[in-house]
Protein backbone atom coordinates (compact mmCIF):
# COMPACT_ATOMS: atom_id res chain seq x y z
CA UNK A 1 0.00 0.00 0.00
CA UNK A 2 3.16 1.79 -0.36
CA UNK A 3 3.26 4.89 -3.24
CA UNK A 4 5.28 7.96 -4.29
CA UNK A 5 2.64 10.69 -4.84
CA UNK A 6 4.89 13.65 -3.59
CA UNK A 7 2.77 14.15 -0.57
CA UNK A 8 3.61 11.74 2.61
CA UNK A 9 -0.23 10.94 3.79
CA UNK A 10 -1.52 10.21 7.78
CA UNK A 11 -4.27 7.89 8.08
CA UNK A 12 -7.03 9.32 10.68
CA UNK A 13 -9.87 6.94 11.95
CA UNK A 14 -12.67 7.50 14.04
CA UNK A 15 -14.37 4.19 15.07
CA UNK A 16 -17.73 4.10 17.09
CA UNK A 17 -20.25 1.55 17.37
CA UNK A 18 -22.28 2.90 14.68
CA UNK A 19 -19.92 4.31 12.21
CA UNK A 20 -15.93 3.76 11.36
CA UNK A 21 -14.14 6.71 9.73
CA UNK A 22 -11.13 6.88 8.00
CA UNK A 23 -9.23 9.54 6.24
CA UNK A 24 -6.15 10.10 4.28
CA UNK A 25 -4.72 13.41 5.31
CA UNK A 26 -1.96 15.51 3.82
CA UNK A 27 0.17 16.60 6.47
CA UNK A 28 1.65 20.42 5.39
CA UNK A 29 -1.15 21.45 5.45
CA UNK A 30 -3.16 19.05 7.76
CA UNK A 31 -6.00 18.46 5.42
CA UNK A 32 -8.10 15.60 4.93
CA UNK A 33 -7.40 14.38 1.23
CA UNK A 34 -9.80 11.14 0.98
CA UNK A 35 -12.90 10.03 3.31
CA UNK A 36 -14.91 7.03 3.85
CA UNK A 37 -17.56 6.16 6.35
CA UNK A 38 -18.58 2.19 6.82
CA UNK A 39 -21.24 1.21 9.30
CA UNK A 40 -19.18 -0.56 11.66
CA UNK A 41 -21.50 -3.74 12.42
CA UNK A 42 -20.97 -4.28 8.67
CA UNK A 43 -17.39 -5.33 9.25
CA UNK A 44 -16.45 -8.32 10.82
CA UNK A 45 -12.98 -6.48 12.29
CA UNK A 46 -11.57 -3.11 12.07
CA UNK A 47 -8.72 -4.84 9.71
CA UNK A 48 -11.44 -5.22 7.22
CA UNK A 49 -13.33 -1.89 7.65
CA UNK A 50 -9.23 -0.32 6.98
CA UNK A 51 -8.65 -2.39 4.18
CA UNK A 52 -11.71 -1.59 2.61
CA UNK A 53 -10.62 1.73 2.99
CA UNK A 54 -7.27 1.03 1.23
CA UNK A 55 -9.23 -0.90 -1.82
CA UNK A 56 -11.28 2.64 -2.56
CA UNK A 57 -8.43 4.92 -1.74
CA UNK A 58 -6.33 3.09 -4.34
CA UNK A 59 -9.26 3.05 -6.44
CA UNK A 60 -9.77 7.15 -6.11
CA UNK A 61 -5.73 8.07 -5.89
CA UNK A 62 -3.66 5.50 -7.58
CA UNK A 63 -2.44 1.92 -7.76
CA UNK A 64 -0.45 3.03 -4.65
CA UNK A 65 -0.88 4.51 -1.15
CA UNK A 66 1.99 5.46 1.27
CA UNK A 67 1.15 6.75 4.57
CA UNK A 68 3.62 7.44 6.81
CA UNK A 69 2.09 7.61 10.51
CA UNK A 70 -1.64 7.44 11.68
CA UNK A 71 -3.76 7.25 14.37
CA UNK A 72 -7.04 5.85 15.28
CA UNK A 73 -9.71 7.09 17.96
CA UNK A 74 -11.88 4.76 18.87
CA UNK A 75 -14.66 4.18 21.77
CA UNK A 76 -13.15 2.09 24.45
CA UNK A 77 -10.16 1.88 26.65
CA UNK A 78 -6.89 1.67 24.81
CA UNK A 79 -3.75 -0.61 27.12
CA UNK A 80 -0.70 -1.31 25.37
CA UNK A 81 -1.65 -0.32 21.97
CA UNK A 82 -4.63 -2.36 22.00
CA UNK A 83 -8.36 -1.85 22.44
CA UNK A 84 -11.36 -3.84 23.08
CA UNK A 85 -13.75 -1.84 21.54
CA UNK A 86 -16.82 -0.80 24.09
CA UNK A 87 -19.83 -1.13 21.83
CA UNK A 88 -19.04 -3.84 19.10
CA UNK A 89 -16.77 -7.37 19.69
CA UNK A 90 -13.64 -5.85 17.99
CA UNK A 91 -10.00 -6.46 19.92
CA UNK A 92 -7.88 -4.26 17.60
CA UNK A 93 -4.06 -4.57 17.87
CA UNK A 94 -2.01 -1.44 16.13
CA UNK A 95 0.56 -2.89 16.28
CA UNK A 96 -0.55 -6.13 14.11
CA UNK A 97 -3.01 -3.55 12.35
CA UNK A 98 0.33 -1.33 11.33
CA UNK A 99 1.98 -4.12 10.09
CA UNK A 100 -1.16 -5.60 7.99
CA UNK A 101 -1.41 -2.25 6.32
CA UNK A 102 2.38 -1.78 5.90
CA UNK A 103 2.03 1.70 8.38
CA UNK A 104 5.34 2.21 10.15
CA UNK A 105 4.18 3.77 13.27
CA UNK A 106 0.04 3.71 14.24
CA UNK A 107 -1.21 3.92 17.11
CA UNK A 108 -4.72 4.13 18.81
CA UNK A 109 -6.45 7.10 21.06
CA UNK A 110 -9.60 6.57 23.19
CA UNK A 111 -12.03 9.12 21.08
CA UNK A 112 -12.19 11.85 23.51
CA UNK A 113 -8.39 11.68 23.63
CA UNK A 114 -8.39 12.22 19.56
CA UNK A 115 -10.67 15.43 20.32
CA UNK A 116 -8.34 17.00 22.32
CA UNK A 117 -5.60 16.95 19.86
CA UNK A 118 -7.95 18.45 17.28
CA UNK A 119 -8.56 21.88 19.87
CA UNK A 120 -4.86 23.42 19.15
CA UNK A 121 -4.70 23.20 15.47
CA UNK A 122 -8.78 24.12 14.47
CA UNK A 123 -9.60 27.07 12.35
CA UNK A 124 -11.83 30.08 13.62
CA UNK A 125 -14.78 28.92 11.86
CA UNK A 126 -14.64 25.44 13.64
CA UNK A 127 -15.06 27.38 16.62
CA UNK A 128 -18.46 29.40 18.09
CA UNK A 129 -17.61 31.61 20.77
CA UNK A 130 -19.88 32.18 23.75
CA UNK A 131 -18.66 35.39 26.07
CA UNK A 132 -15.16 35.75 27.67
CA UNK A 133 -12.15 37.26 26.57
CA UNK A 134 -9.63 36.29 24.04
CA UNK A 135 -7.32 32.72 25.28
CA UNK A 136 -4.02 33.33 26.31
CA UNK A 137 -1.41 31.31 24.18
CA UNK A 138 0.61 28.82 26.83
CA UNK A 139 -2.16 28.47 29.00
CA UNK A 140 -4.43 25.25 30.31
CA UNK A 141 -7.37 24.37 28.05
CA UNK A 142 -10.33 22.16 29.22
CA UNK A 143 -12.67 20.21 27.06
CA UNK A 144 -15.50 18.52 27.60
CA UNK A 145 -18.02 17.20 25.28
CA UNK A 146 -21.68 15.82 26.13
CA UNK A 147 -22.59 12.45 24.28
CA UNK A 148 -23.21 9.23 24.98
CA UNK A 149 -21.00 9.96 27.45
CA UNK A 150 -19.37 12.63 29.37
CA UNK A 151 -15.89 13.33 27.76
CA UNK A 152 -13.53 15.41 29.50
CA UNK A 153 -9.42 16.21 28.54
CA UNK A 154 -7.31 18.77 29.72
CA UNK A 155 -4.67 20.28 27.23
CA UNK A 156 -1.47 21.41 29.65
CA UNK A 157 2.05 23.23 28.15
CA UNK A 158 5.03 20.60 28.14
CA UNK A 159 6.22 22.87 31.03
CA UNK A 160 3.43 22.60 33.06
CA UNK A 161 3.56 18.69 33.14
CA UNK A 162 5.66 16.35 35.59
CA UNK A 163 8.46 15.18 33.78
CA UNK A 164 7.95 12.11 35.80
CA UNK A 165 3.66 11.60 34.36
CA UNK A 166 2.71 9.20 32.81
CA UNK A 167 1.86 11.77 30.04
CA UNK A 168 2.84 11.28 26.23
CA UNK A 169 4.94 14.35 25.51
CA UNK A 170 5.76 14.21 21.79
CA UNK A 171 6.43 17.60 19.64
CA UNK A 172 3.71 19.43 20.31
CA UNK A 173 3.32 22.52 22.84
CA UNK A 174 0.57 20.84 24.99
CA UNK A 175 0.40 17.01 26.40
CA UNK A 176 -3.31 15.46 26.35
CA UNK A 177 -4.22 14.02 29.65
CA UNK A 178 -7.30 12.24 29.75
CA UNK A 179 -9.63 12.37 32.40
CA UNK A 180 -12.76 10.45 33.59
CA UNK A 181 -14.28 13.50 35.29
CA UNK A 182 -17.48 13.28 33.82
CA UNK A 183 -18.34 10.95 36.65
CA UNK A 184 -17.64 13.73 38.97
CA UNK A 185 -20.49 13.92 41.59
CA UNK A 186 -23.64 16.59 40.01
CA UNK A 187 -23.69 19.66 42.07
CA UNK A 188 -26.96 21.50 41.64
CA UNK A 189 -26.64 25.31 42.37
CA UNK A 190 -31.11 25.98 41.85
CA UNK A 191 -34.45 25.11 43.42
CA UNK A 192 -35.29 23.04 39.57
CA UNK A 193 -31.58 21.71 39.88
CA UNK A 194 -31.98 20.20 43.35
CA UNK A 195 -35.41 18.66 42.63
CA UNK A 196 -33.93 17.32 39.53
CA UNK A 197 -31.06 15.36 41.73
CA UNK A 198 -33.63 14.16 44.57
CA UNK A 199 -35.32 12.82 41.59
CA UNK A 200 -32.78 11.63 39.38
CA UNK A 201 -31.39 9.77 42.47
CA UNK A 202 -34.62 8.01 43.77
CA UNK A 203 -34.44 6.46 40.12
CA UNK A 204 -31.02 5.39 40.31
CA UNK A 205 -29.40 6.41 43.53
CA UNK A 206 -25.57 7.77 42.18
CA UNK A 207 -26.56 10.91 40.03
CA UNK A 208 -23.12 12.02 38.44
CA UNK A 209 -22.82 15.05 35.94
CA UNK A 210 -22.38 12.36 33.26
CA UNK A 211 -25.98 11.23 34.31
CA UNK A 212 -27.70 14.75 33.76
CA UNK A 213 -25.40 15.78 30.58
CA UNK A 214 -25.39 12.71 28.42
CA UNK A 215 -27.41 9.43 27.05
CA UNK A 216 -30.71 9.94 28.55
CA UNK A 217 -29.58 12.96 30.56
CA UNK A 218 -32.34 15.28 28.41
CA UNK A 219 -35.17 13.06 28.58
CA UNK A 220 -34.72 12.60 32.21
CA UNK A 221 -34.66 16.26 33.04
CA UNK A 222 -37.92 16.48 30.84
CA UNK A 223 -39.70 13.44 32.84
CA UNK A 224 -38.71 15.18 35.75
CA UNK A 225 -40.51 18.37 35.26
CA UNK A 226 -43.40 16.74 33.85
CA UNK A 227 -44.31 14.99 36.92
CA UNK A 228 -45.16 18.41 38.42
CA UNK A 229 -48.40 19.24 37.35
CA UNK A 230 -47.82 23.04 36.64
CA UNK A 231 -45.53 21.86 33.85
CA UNK A 232 -47.58 18.65 32.60
CA UNK A 233 -50.13 21.16 31.61
CA UNK A 234 -48.22 22.73 29.60
CA UNK A 235 -46.91 20.03 27.68
CA UNK A 236 -48.19 20.07 23.90
CA UNK A 237 -50.72 17.36 21.93
CA UNK A 238 -47.82 17.27 19.12
CA UNK A 239 -44.96 16.72 21.66
CA UNK A 240 -46.88 13.68 23.51
CA UNK A 241 -47.58 11.94 20.23
CA UNK A 242 -44.31 12.43 19.19
CA UNK A 243 -42.52 10.92 22.05
CA UNK A 244 -44.96 8.03 22.46
CA UNK A 245 -43.70 6.21 19.37
CA UNK A 246 -39.80 7.83 19.51
CA UNK A 247 -36.50 5.96 19.27
CA UNK A 248 -34.66 8.96 20.24
CA UNK A 249 -36.11 10.65 23.03
CA UNK A 250 -33.28 13.30 23.34
CA UNK A 251 -33.44 14.69 19.82
CA UNK A 252 -37.35 15.18 19.63
CA UNK A 253 -37.17 17.18 23.41
CA UNK A 254 -34.39 19.07 21.46
CA UNK A 255 -35.88 19.86 18.27
CA UNK A 256 -39.60 20.77 20.00
CA UNK A 257 -37.36 23.25 22.28
CA UNK A 258 -35.31 25.01 19.34
CA UNK A 259 -38.52 25.30 17.52
CA UNK A 260 -40.13 26.93 20.17
CA UNK A 261 -42.43 24.01 20.07
CA UNK A 262 -43.48 22.88 23.28
CA UNK A 263 -42.49 25.24 26.70
CA UNK A 264 -41.58 22.64 29.03
CA UNK A 265 -39.18 20.96 26.23
CA UNK A 266 -37.60 24.23 26.30
CA UNK A 267 -37.24 24.69 29.93
CA UNK A 268 -35.58 21.08 30.00
CA UNK A 269 -33.33 22.24 27.47
CA UNK A 270 -32.57 25.38 29.22
CA UNK A 271 -31.53 23.43 32.41
CA UNK A 272 -29.35 21.10 30.37
CA UNK A 273 -27.86 24.33 29.57
CA UNK A 274 -27.38 25.73 32.93
CA UNK A 275 -25.73 22.58 33.98
CA UNK A 276 -23.19 22.33 31.21
CA UNK A 277 -22.14 25.87 31.92
CA UNK A 278 -21.92 25.53 35.13
CA UNK A 279 -19.47 22.36 34.89
CA UNK A 280 -17.48 23.80 32.28
CA UNK A 281 -16.91 26.71 34.84
CA UNK A 282 -15.92 23.98 37.25
CA UNK A 283 -13.16 22.76 34.50
CA UNK A 284 -12.22 26.31 33.66
CA UNK A 285 -11.27 27.12 37.62
CA UNK A 286 -9.91 23.30 37.58
CA UNK A 287 -6.68 24.22 35.72
CA UNK A 288 -7.29 27.69 35.39
CA UNK A 289 -7.91 27.39 31.80
CA UNK A 290 -7.10 30.88 30.24
CA UNK A 291 -6.50 29.23 26.84
CA UNK A 292 -10.03 28.24 27.00
CA UNK A 293 -12.80 25.83 27.95
CA UNK A 294 -14.23 23.86 24.79
CA UNK A 295 -17.25 21.58 24.43
CA UNK A 296 -17.30 19.26 22.04
CA UNK A 297 -19.20 15.85 21.59
CA UNK A 298 -22.42 14.85 19.85
CA UNK A 299 -25.06 17.19 21.36
CA UNK A 300 -23.37 20.82 21.18
CA UNK A 301 -23.37 21.77 17.78
CA UNK A 302 -26.81 20.28 17.44
CA UNK A 303 -27.61 22.90 19.60
CA UNK A 304 -25.06 25.79 19.55
CA UNK A 305 -28.11 28.43 18.40
CA UNK A 306 -29.99 28.11 21.62
CA UNK A 307 -26.54 27.70 23.67
CA UNK A 308 -25.72 31.35 22.63
CA UNK A 309 -28.97 32.29 23.99
CA UNK A 310 -29.18 30.25 27.45
CA UNK A 311 -27.80 31.14 30.59
CA UNK A 312 -24.99 29.03 29.76
CA UNK A 313 -22.53 31.74 29.81
CA UNK A 314 -24.23 32.96 32.95
CA UNK A 315 -23.94 29.17 34.54
CA UNK A 316 -20.33 29.59 33.93
CA UNK A 317 -19.22 32.61 35.04
CA UNK A 318 -21.18 32.39 38.69
CA UNK A 319 -18.44 31.03 40.87
CA UNK A 320 -18.78 33.82 43.45
CA UNK A 321 -15.70 35.73 44.10
CA UNK A 322 -13.80 34.00 41.47
CA UNK A 323 -16.31 35.15 38.92
CA UNK A 324 -14.06 37.66 37.57
CA UNK A 325 -10.87 35.01 36.71
CA UNK A 326 -13.38 33.58 35.02
CA UNK A 327 -15.28 35.94 33.09
CA UNK A 328 -11.89 36.39 31.43
CA UNK A 329 -12.20 32.80 29.97
CA UNK A 330 -13.06 32.27 26.84
CA UNK A 331 -15.67 29.31 26.21
CA UNK A 332 -16.44 28.11 22.74
CA UNK A 333 -18.39 25.09 21.36
CA UNK A 334 -16.56 23.04 18.61
CA UNK A 335 -18.93 22.78 15.30
CA UNK A 336 -16.79 21.17 12.78
CA UNK A 337 -18.39 17.41 12.69
CA UNK A 338 -14.68 15.51 11.86
CA UNK A 339 -13.53 16.94 15.09
CA UNK A 340 -12.44 13.03 16.12
CA UNK A 341 -10.87 12.54 12.78
CA UNK A 342 -8.81 15.67 12.71
CA UNK A 343 -7.26 15.48 16.05
CA UNK A 344 -6.51 11.98 15.15
CA UNK A 345 -4.52 13.17 11.85
CA UNK A 346 -2.94 16.28 14.13
CA UNK A 347 -1.74 13.13 16.57
CA UNK A 348 -0.83 10.85 14.00
CA UNK A 349 1.42 13.98 12.43
CA UNK A 350 3.45 14.75 15.95
CA UNK A 351 4.80 10.81 15.71
CA UNK A 352 6.56 11.70 12.52
CA UNK A 353 9.63 13.70 12.67
CA UNK A 354 9.08 17.01 11.91
CA UNK A 355 7.34 19.71 14.52
CA UNK A 356 3.27 19.44 14.18
CA UNK A 357 1.97 22.09 11.54
CA UNK A 358 0.05 24.46 11.88
CA UNK A 359 -3.10 25.89 9.85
Amino acid sequence: MRARMGQQLLLAGDIGGTNSRFSLYERVPLAPRFSRTYPSRSMESLEAAALRFFDDARAELGDEVEVVAGALGVAGPIEGNVCRATNLPWVIDARRLGQRLSIPVLRLLNDFESIAHAIPVLNAQDLVAIGGGSPETGKPLAILGPGTGLGQAFLLPDAHVNPGADALKLSAPYTVLASEGGHADFAPRTPIEMGLLQYLTLRYGRVSNERVLSGNGLSDIFTFLQEDPAFRALVTHETRELLATAADRPAVISRQAQAAADPVCQVALAVFASVLGAVAGNLALTVLAAGGVYIAGGIAPQIVSFLEKSAIRDAFEHKGRFRPLVQRIPLYVVVRDDVGLHGSAAYASRLTSDPLPTV
